[in-house]
């Protein structure tokens, strides 16, 4: 090409229908996603729907319906249509009300005869039969954790927890006053978002199932060192503010947690402050790491590498802690639920003194019944070379549990899960619910349900209802638009609900499940492949690889569409394939796969990640094995970094967006609990600055210099060593960016778009392109984001 001649541009339809596949943009789009429902008596579920409508002037827009259906005839009905939710609104205060308003609403059934329709801080109830509003009830504060009962509400002020009637609004103080980094019931903010939960001022807390209980933590921060974050350009051209936080690093002395419970009649107060355990990054009540059960009530003790287990319970007739049970690994780690974010599958059963427990000791993740008193093993209920994935529901009168499992000999794919059923003494194990794909269904949360939720009812359950006669099931893959169906557990009969209409707003071909081996040329992996709109067999493509290594979350997600594969999609829109694998090192297998790299954390998920690219380049003709193409986020920016630096003759094109480049500066618990010791070669050698100096191919950082979660330091201290080896690389820092900068900023995501379009298209993007996000599709993105993803 003469230098005198413009460069050959991407036509800007690429980049159109690159935004259009973005969760944000397609989540706006897409009915047929159920967000939230829950069963309001045995045979009655209530749901929310999204479905299009359109308004007087002939648009259309999608809203959201609040639905009922009856499991004993299979009958569903909208309660209430959107025109009259908003007439009953305009009529209540006196002016216009639109129904496209209510995209945002969010909608609950305190009783079986009354719809609650929330917009911000305002609650309208309104009654079924009438479609008249009935009451009107301020959501104030929206930060709170509400009773069971429904009297109370639990607000933080500064560093002490309050009591506010919900009739009469009086307040009282509940906890004594706390201090600065030692308050009652705060965020540990040695955690992942210290700067954000300060603003939030969420209680940290649970009520006890008949509202008399109040527990709560105390962590201790005041002797860790501090950090900073420096927000370079606030808001009003203001100069620069400096944000000061605590952090908790490997080497640094733990932060501990005090539990106490306050006995809300009568003001009594019990702790646990002769048997402190030490904070993690996450706060126990985020995932139900400490709850009720019976008059005791119940926590768990993790020693700092996650090597040994304690279930301890604080009994609350006389305040004394005891062990009940105790676990101890002679390597690796110990995990109650093979995701970090899942609670743990535990169940103390008050009522026969039994407990059920959670182990992968024998290698595989299963149940087993021990005696609650002394902690002994009776028998163990769950045995094969498969998985328990969830514990669903817990049926104490028929001695039965209901549980998700996968990795079945003869499956498809090991990660898609079942339903199964089975006794408290391992006999009658039955398949209640298996398709050629994925099951989804809630777990009944231990102790009750989500308190945040101002009128949802205190007995509400999500998935299986009351009586363990009906569920309902999240049913789908990765190729496969997600149903959701009601099923009868008894006749196996189904009653669908609702289907994502994809097909009108997905113009390539569907995803392409596949299977390959991993490195070790043995172990199944399986993951999927996207193609863009046009997509022509007979020509060679880039090939880029969305990545992240865990080990803590699954990957792949059996489900179309979703958050991971909508972002993917709008990547590979630009002229691409794309592929999402998961590697071992990820927690949907045995014990062996998952703690495949105990020690480190990029190996051997990027290895796997090289030797998948080299199968499929191999397999399939259209792939160019010379221009692939590597991005993520978080763990994912770590490991694509890695990837250019380890595997340069795999990899030629990164993408690495808030990468926790060392994790010896990140949060102490990832370190400690997934990667190597001090003093051992692993801790230093998962440093990504470390390898800089190995760089031979395109590489682009990106991060916001206002992440909370992962400092931009990470970020910085690869560029410096990149620039020490006068190496050519890119860098972004987004000025007031967070950790969720890829799914929350076009500018970056198009920024990402554009890296791969220069140098693995080898063309320019089209010229002046941009897009924006509006309220109502991140909105609508939330509800994708919400869906179950396996």
């Amino acid at each position: 090409m003469s230098p005198f001649m413009s460069p050959e541009r991407l036509p800007e339809e690429r980049y159109l229908a690159a935004a259009e596949a973005t969760a944000v943009k397609l989540g706006g789009k897409l009915a047929g996603i159920v967000p939230h429902g829950y069963w309001v008596d045995d045979h009655r579920y209530f749901y929310v729907l999204t479905e299009m409508a359109r308004d007087a002037d002939g648009q259309d827009y999608l809203t959201v319906v609040p639905k009922i259906v009856d499991a004993r005839n299979g009958e569903a009905r909208t309660l209430l249509s959107g025109e009259a939710i908003a007439a009953a609104i305009a009529a209540e205060t006196g002016s216009a009300f639109d129904a496209a308003s209510l995209a945002a609403a969010e909608y609950d059934m305190p009783d079986p005869d009354t719809l609650v329709v929330g917009l911000m801080i305002v609650a309208y109830h309104i009654a079924v039969d009438s479609a008249a509003v009935v009451k009107v009830e301020p959501v104030n504060p929206a930060m709170a954790l509400y009773s069971p009962a429904g009297d109370q509400v639990c607000v933080r002020k500064d560093y002490a927890l309050w009591l506010r009637d919900r009739g009469t609004g009086e307040e009282r103080p509940l906890s004594p006053e706390g201090e600065e980094n030692y308050g009652y019931g705060c965020s540990p903010e040695s955690g992942i978002s210290p700067i954000s939960d300060r603003e939030l001022m969420m209680p940290c807390g649970l009520w006890s199932p008949n509202s008399e209980w109040l527990a709560t933590h105390r962590i201790d921060e005041r002797a860790l060192p501090e950090s900073g974050l420096v927000e370079n350009v606030p808001d009003g051209g203001k100069r620069p503010i400096l944000h000061r936080y605590k952090v908790a690093g490997p080497e640094d002395e733990l932060p501990t947690v005090e539990y106490l419970a306050f006995h809300v009649p009568t003001g009594r107060t019990l702790s646990t402050a002769g048997h402190l355990v030490k904070a993690g990054a996450f706060t126990p009540f985020a995932y139900r790491c400490a709850w009720f059960a019976g008059d005791a009530f119940y926590y768990v003790d993790m020693d700092r590498c996650s090597s040994e287990v304690a279930l301890m319970a604080l009994d609350l007739a006389d305040g004394a802690v005891r062990t009940v049970l105790t676990e101890k690994a002679e390597s690796g780690w110990i995990d109650l639920h093979p995701f970090v974010i899942g609670q743990p599958m535990v169940r103390p059963l008050a009522a026969t003194n039994e407990l059920i427990w959670f182990s992968e000791a024998d290698g595989w993740g299963h149940l087993y019944l021990h005696d609650l008193a002394s902690g002994a093993r009776k028998n163990r209920i769950t045995g094969g070379e498969w998985m328990v994935r969830e514990i669903v529901h817990v049926d104490e009168p028929g001695r039965r549990i209901l549980f998700l499992a996968s990795g079945f000999g003869g499956s498809a794919d090991l990660g898609d899960r079942r339903l199964c059923a089975i006794g408290f003494d391992g006999s009658g194990f039955e398949e209640l619910l298996a398709i050629d794909g994925d099951v989804g269904v809630s777990a009944d949360p231990v102790s009750t349900v989500e308190q945040i939720k101002p009128f949802r009812p205190s007995y509400a359950r999500t998935g299986i209802s009351p009586g363990g006669h009906y569920a309902v099931a999240s049913l789908g893959s990765a190729d496969t638009p997600t149903r959701v169906a009601l099923v009868d557990l008894e006749s196996r009969a189904q009653v669908e609900l609702a289907v994502v209409d994809i097909a009108p707003h997905w113009n390539a071909p569907p995803p392409l499940p596949f299977e390959a081996l991993a490195a070790d040329g043995v172990t199944r992996l399986f993951g999927a492949m996207y193609f863009p709109t046009g997509f022509d067999p007979a020509k060679r493509y880039p090939l880029v690889d969305y990545i992240y290594p865990g080990p803590q979350v699954n990957w792949y997600v059996r489900r179309f569409p979703n958050l991971i594969a909508s972002t993917l999609q709008s990547v590979v829109e630009a002229g691409m394939v794309g592929i999402v694998v998961e590697s071992r090192g990820l927690p949907n297998r045995n014990r062996a796969f998952h703690q495949a790299g105990n020690g480190q954390l990029h190996e051997p998920q990027v290895g796997d990640h090289a030797a998948v690219v080299a199968q499929l380049c191999e397999r399939h003709a259209f792939l160019d094995r010379d221009r692939v193409g590597i991005f993520g986020q978080s763990g994912g920016g770590y490991a694509t970094a890695r990837a250019l630096f380890d595997y340069p003759d795999v990899f030629r094109v990164g993408v690495a967006i808030c990468g926790n480049h060392d994790n010896r500066n990140y949060i102490s618990s990832w370190i400690d609990k997934y990667g190597g010791r001090p003093g051992t070669p692993n801790y230093s050698g998962q440093s990504n600055a470390e390898r800089a100096h190995k760089l031979q191919g395109k590489l682009l950082l990106i991060h916001g210099d206002m992440d909370d979660n992962v400092h931009v330091g990470h970020s910085l201290a690869v560029s410096a060593a990149l620039i020490a080896a006068g190496k050519d690389f890119d860098q972004l820092i987004v000025p007031g960016g967070g950790h969720g900068i890829l799914f929350e900023s076009p500018y970056v995501l198009q920024r990402v778009w554009t890296y791969f379009v220069r140098h693995l298209l080898g063309v320019e993007p089209p010229a002046d392109f941009s897009f924006e996000y509006t309220l109502a599709e991140g909105l609508a993105a939330k509800r994708m984001m919400r869906a179950d993803l396996g």
